[in-house]
């Protein structure tokens, strides 16, 4: 008997034919060949990285002083402590307002906070409270005078600063330097590891401060409240610093 195929079988044969071509173009295209990679190879550029740092420094004078008052009350209720302090920090800024002159002397209030009292029983019998103004600039004689003109108030902590544009200029001087050395020390270690010359990769910059600050105890300046007479302060000096660090690929 003959067998007559039908339009389905033939549309059926047709598919089963394809369907194996399709299969193998597409694991043909989804795998391509991965070049084998050895360890060396892998490891080549990270053995080519080097890091280093490079850094200048200067010591300039202070002048930016910074006078710390403080005050204390105590008292039974914490609204009632805190009322004492807010009148005896406006009395302070009654007299020191009139007398800011900006870079020269400013005045700003500091920390203030009132905390519970606590007897021999563990059980809260009162209130204790602290408020700080601070004088700030580089009038020396004015900010000192009108420290010792605010009697309610006593001098905590004296420190000695460098002014923003004092510290900028500082850094501008000394930042050619740090990247002076910064190159040089790239060029030695590259000629000692044996290559003929680097490229930059990466660099960071940063400049720090460190100074001489003079710490007064409240208890050291209770013999200022006699009479109001000027602070004695000398000024020190603070140290600049930039710091440079990065790597650099050696070639």
């Amino acid at each position: 008997m003959k067998l007559i195929p039908t339009p389905s079988m033939a549309w059926a044969l047709m598919i089963a034919l394809a369907l194996p071509v399709a299969s193998v173009q597409a694991q043909s295209i989804a795998s391509p060949p991965i070049p084998h990679a050895t360890p060396a190879a892998l490891h080549h550029d990270i053995y080519q990285v080097l890091h280093l740092s490079a850094s200048a420094q200067t010591d300039v004078p202070q002048d930016w002083l910074v006078v710390s008052l403080s005050v204390q009350k105590e008292g039974l209720q914490a609204p009632a402590v805190q009322r004492q302090l807010n009148a005896v920090l406006s009395s302070a800024l009654a007299v020191a307002t009139p007398m800011v002159k900006p870079g020269a002397l400013e005045v700003r209030t500091g920390e203030m906070n009132v905390s519970p009292r606590y007897g021999r029983d563990g059980k809260i019998n009162g209130w204790t409270g602290s408020a700080q103004l601070v004088l700030q600039g580089r009038d020396v004689e004015q900010i000192t005078t009108l420290a010792g003109r605010l009697q309610e108030l006593t001098v905590s902590q004296i420190d000695w600063l460098l002014s923003p544009e004092q510290q900028t200029a500082a850094q501008a001087r000394i930042q050619a330097e740090a990247v002076e050395r910064f190159q040089s020390k790239a060029q030695s270690l590259t000629k000692q590891f044996g290559f003929a010359a680097y490229t930059l990769r990466e660099v960071r910059v940063s400049a720090q401060e460190a100074g001489e600050g003079v710490v007064m105890p409240r208890m050291a300046m209770v013999a200022m409240d006699a009479a109001p007479a000027p602070l004695q302060t000398v000024a020190g000096k603070s140290r600049v610093v930039v710091n440079i660090s990065g790597s650099i690929t050696l070639r």
